[in-house]
């Protein structure tokens, strides 16, 4: 599902432009949709057999590279219990890239808001990093939404092995 030379369109991405009204174009449950510059990232659950997360960046519909990974990939990273911010994220896979898309709350803030974005990984070096612009065109979905999901599929994360795992029925 990957358009040829868009493998690094996030990176090509980190001048903050004009900003964009374009909606979520979710076939299921979005969980973040927001413009980044003149381009949009789109992070939705599709309720599909498998079920799966969906990734587009890009202009507004026309997105430069599309994602796609079903929930038995356990990509998501869920919060881990510490720090000031909770937060979780689910990870997309594109050849040496690694595109993990966040979004967090500042739990000691009162009426802090949601915050998001996308962190984009060759290998495990840190290529860029790219925040959601708030505003009225962003939509972030309640933390705790992917690992909610994962659950509701049948999964339980095994803090130990530090995997999401199915048990046997």
């Amino acid at each position: 599902m990957i358009r040829a030379a868009a493998v690094l369109a996030p990176v090509l991405a980190l001048a903050l432009l004009a900003p964009s009204s374009a909606a979520a174009a979710c076939a299921g449950e979005t969980v973040v949709s927001c413009p980044i510059g003149e381009r949009r990232l789109e992070v939705c659950l599709e309720a599909s057999d498998p079920p799966a997360f969906t990734y587009a960046y890009g202009p507004p519909g026309a997105p430069e590279l599309t994602l796609r990974e079903p929930l038995s990939a356990g990509t998501v990273m869920p919060w881990t219990g510490v720090g000031r911010s909770l937060w979780e994220a689910v990870a997309f896979r594109a050849g040496a890239y690694r595109y993990e898309v966040w979004h967090s709350l500042d739990r000691l803030t009162e009426d802090a808001p949601l915050e998001a974005g996308v962190s984009v990984l060759k290998g495990e070096r840190l290529v860029a990093s790219l925040t959601c612009r708030p505003g009225p065109g962003t939509v972030v979905a309640p933390i705790f939404t992917l690992s909610d999901a994962m659950i509701e599929a049948g999964w339980r994360w095994d803090l130990d092995a530090r995997a999401w795992r199915r048990d046997a029925p």
